[in-house]
């Protein structure tokens, strides 16, 4: 299966998780696509001065992968500033967030895997 770009189903969701301004997520699939393993996959645009709020996941884990900027990620108590290129991953029972402090598009590859 090939998917477009433009076939691809973008979602603005404004305060995401509290954060300020909007996100801007592309979804790559649908979750229904995801064989039940997962419920989401795409990737996250925040705009400078844009952020997810920090958010707690229960019964999965959330994978990012930045593929363009410097996002500050929160690992539930600790801010540490991420470069294109760097994983991380929030555990079952953990919180995180990401926001954008910089003056430049940050576009991270999201996916949260069901446990």
């Amino acid at each position: 299966m090939i998917r477009r770009k433009s076939e691809c189903r973008r979602e603005i969701r404004e305060h995401m998780r509290g954060g300020d301004g909007q996100a801007v997520i592309t979804n790559l699939f649908e979750k229904e696509e995801l064989l039940g393993r997962s419920r989401m996959l795409g990737t996250l645009t925040l705009e400078p001065g844009c952020s997810v709020g920090v958010h707690p996941h229960e019964n999965e884990q959330e994978y990012f992968y930045v593929l363009k900027g410097n996002p500050v990620y929160q690992d539930d108590d600790r801010q540490i500033e991420l470069h294109e290129g760097d994983v991380t991953v929030c555990e079952d029972g953990h919180s995180h967030g990401i926001a954008n402090r910089s003056d430049e598009t940050v576009v991270v590859l999201a996916c949260i895997l069901l446990k």
